[in-house]
């Protein structure tokens, strides 16, 4: 994926690792890629200041690349990240967004579900209990007030993890689905934040 006759780079949130390594080994996407630990979300103030960090950094390196953020609007300042010069952010609100397109996401979001892509499936304790600090009956009366179901994405890299879902199932009493997805959206997505650099560096 190029943009125009500049190079891109891509910095990532570690919750794509599996999906953009699948991509590029497929040969469907050929850019370099910087990942950033998705525990960061747990406090934003510390994912802005390694996002920071990461595009100096990528612009010390390459002051002529193009640099696509994959990472939807997971911080306080990412409009003023993604409008730097030859940086565009992937459209999404997060990362379920940006995986299953608006359309499928906000529809699911309708219907009450909670989504669990792969890598966090993994350590959904480490996150409601050890972050969220949710235990017991205070998780499912949380989870239960505002959702209908689990719906774990299944991107079809990984084994999908029965035995984390099956408790992850128990300890939130909510029922859990796995939903096949494709990389398609999460590939035009970054293709698309590509062409949206360029065309605002020719302006």
């Amino acid at each position: 994926m190029t943009s125009g006759t500049r190079p891109i780079r891509c910095l990532a949130c570690s919750i794509f690792k599996q999906e953009i390594e699948a991509l590029r080994a497929a040969g469907r996407l050929d850019l370099p890629v910087s990942y950033l630990n998705s525990m960061l979300h747990m406090v934003p103030e510390r994912l802005e200041t390694r996002l920071q960090a990461a595009l100096a950094t990528a612009r010390e390196e390459a002051p002529e690349a193009t640099v696509v953020l994959a990472y939807g609007d997971c911080c306080g300042h990412m409009e003023e990240l993604e409008q730097e010069p030859g940086t565009r952010r992937t459209e999404g609100i997060n990362c379920c967004e940006i995986l299953l397109g608006s359309e499928t996401y906000r529809a699911l979001r309708r219907e009450g579900a909670f989504f669990l892509m792969p890598e966090w499936a993994l350590g959904w304790k480490k996150i409601f209990v050890n972050q969220l600090g949710l235990l017991g009956p205070c998780a499912r009366e949380f989870m239960r007030e505002m959702h209908s179901r689990l719906i774990y994405l299944d991107t079809g890299i990984l084994p999908v993890p029965e035995a984390e879902l099956a408790e992850a199932s128990a300890f939130l009493g909510l029922p859990v689905e796995v939903r096949p997805v494709s990389l398609d959206p999460l590939l035009a997505s970054l293709e698309q934040a590509g062409r949206a650099a360029r065309a605002h560096d020719t302006e």
